[in-house]
């Protein structure tokens, strides 16, 4: 599952890594959190970073809140879920972060961790999206975030994690001319790039704190001896 993340780096460093027309106008986010608007790249204009409301919302939904159920989607089971069978033959997305958080639980306590690749800051994590209409016309647009079964280093700490897209898969990724089961294929592709995690702290629990406090170590007495 991933269900906060972060996005620190600077527009010029997102326009390089991501071969952006332009540097993007972004403001640093420490605590990226389900409904909030986040940058993403559309296959729409694999060229450039627009805002999205986290959570996919189908367009038959009566509530754009109804996308707080859809934040991820399991990779395994993406083609027998009709809800997203067109988004990921026709609407693919990339999620740019830095790193995301997960969470470690020791009986009734539960330990944030910080989950980021050192040698690659900027990792793009698979998703879809969809356009949503309310009533009175106005159009959002949502995204899910893929997740896969975790990779060794991950199993220690959840059994799930975001799809990373490596650079070199990210047009094909976004290509209305990939197929099917190339498709499945990027999706059971594991990234080389190390990851490591660390502790921090408790901020990163209240959805209103969006700031360096989220990564702050977290205190030095371990869950284990409270």
């Amino acid at each position: 599952m991933c269900g906060r993340y972060t996005l620190k780096s600077k527009g010029i460093d997102l326009q390089r890594e991501l071969n952006l027309d332009r540097e993007p106008v972004v403001e640093e986010r420490f605590n990226i959190a389900p409904t909030q608007a986040a940058p993403v790249v559309l296959d729409t204009n694999p060229r450039e970073l627009v805002l999205a409301r986290w959570g996919f919302t189908p367009r038959w939904a009566k509530d754009v809140h109804e996308g707080a159920k859809h934040i991820n989607a399991r990779a395994e089971s993406l083609a027998e879920k009709r809800m997203f069978t067109d988004a990921l033959a026709h609407a693919r997305c990339l999620v740019p972060c830095d790193g995301f958080y997960e969470w470690k639980h020791h009986g009734k306590q539960s330990q944030p961790l910080y989950v980021h690749a050192p040698s690659h800051p900027i990792q793009t994590m698979a998703g879809m999206w969809t356009t949503w209409r309310s009533a009175d016309g106005i159009e959002v647009a949502t995204f899910s975030i893929i997740t896969t079964a975790a990779d060794a280093f991950m199993s220690r700490i959840h059994s799930r994690m975001p799809v990373c897209v490596a650079p070199d898969d990210r047009a094909r990724w976004l290509s209305t001319e990939t197929s099917s089961r190339e498709v499945q294929q990027l999706l059971q592709k594991r990234v080389d790039t190390p990851l490591a995690a660390f502790e921090v702290s408790q901020a990163v629990n209240h959805v209103g704190i969006d700031d360096a406090r989220c990564l702050e170590p977290a205190a030095t007495v371990q869950l284990e001896l409270l």
